[in-house]
């Protein structure tokens, strides 16, 4: 069982070094996401387990532990051995890739530790629902409803008027080739979501009708052919089937990759713009992804 734990953290540690370089990308919760689906966990556990991740008390303890083995990697570059570094356990993590190894290692634990306090927890969540279940079921069988025979029908309330939702995307012209192929599929897929979310440097969502004030001036931002700038961008719009908070303001990056990952079943549809001078995004007050 060990041997086959180490494995699945070599082949972790790959797919994150070759998908996921530089520092730029937070690989311990990456780790702990495809950990889970390692697991083949239900998607409430994989939800608590990100949760958790998020919680100070996790990032303090994760910020302690890659001190530390900063620390001990330093003992070993200068050739200065402890019995604690040399302890065989060890020995998969100190190869070139070995940082990486090392987050995908307490991703390991945390997911685990974190699923283990889930399950303990939720005997105690399921008792207090059947519980609420039988109260609204013993209510139900008491009641009675006395109807008033001067009463009139009323009519039925009206539906609730949906409004459509779009999502707007600020990408670098440097993108090009990749929103050429999205444009050609005409569709988001799952990994089309992960990479936008890498891709877009600042976002905007909102109803249909602030939507369309931003599409009419679009054309005006249009850039002539041989007037091209390397600070030149493309806004994706994407038409929502409904509303996500991963895509508000001022949310953590959890839920802001959490929620482009769902843009396969968000999409409903999409239009990439012409190339656009910089200035198309200023007045359409977008925020930081």
């Amino acid at each position: 069982m060990f041997v086959k734990i180490l494995n699945i953290l070599n082949e972790i540690a790959d797919k994150i070094k070759r998908d996921y370089p530089g520092s730029g990308h937070d690989h311990f919760f990456i780790a702990i996401h495809i950990w889970c689906k390692k697991l083949k966990l239900e998607d409430n556990d994989t939800k608590y387990i990100k949760d958790m991740y998020c919680q100070p008390e996790v990032n303090e303890l994760i910020n302690y532990l890659e001190e530390e083995w900063k620390w001990l990697r330093e003992w070993h570059l200068f050739k200065i051995r402890s019995k604690f570094y040399n302890l065989k356990v060890w020995e998969p993590l100190k190869d070139n890739n070995e940082n990486i190894k090392f987050k995908v290692a307490i991703a390991f634990a945390i997911t685990a530790i974190c699923y283990c306090i889930y399950k303990l927890d939720k005997p105690d969540e399921e008792q207090q629902i059947t519980r609420r279940e039988e109260t609204i079921k013993s209510s139900n069988d008491l009641s009675f409803t006395v109807q008033n025979p001067s009463d009139k029908t009323l009519p039925p309330s009206p539906n609730p008027t949906i409004t459509k939702q779009f999502l707007v995307l600020v990408v670098s012209h440097a993108e090009a080739g990749f929103l050429e192929s999205l444009q050609a599929k005409r569709r988001i897929d799952f990994k089309d979501g992960e990479s936008l979310y890498e891709i877009t440097k600042y976002l905007w969502v909102g109803a249909e009708d602030k939507y369309s004030k931003i599409e009419a001036n679009i054309s005006d931002y249009s850039v002539a052919k041989g007037a091209e700038s390397e600070y030149d961008i493309y806004l994706v719009s994407i038409e929502l089937n409904q509303a996500d908070e991963g895509f508000n303001s001022n949310v953590n990056q959890l839920d802001r990759y959490d929620a482009f990952r769902k843009l396969a079943d968000l999409a409903v549809n999409f239009k990439i713009s012409p190339r656009l001078r910089i200035e198309a995004y200023e007045n359409i007050g977008v925020y930081n992804r």
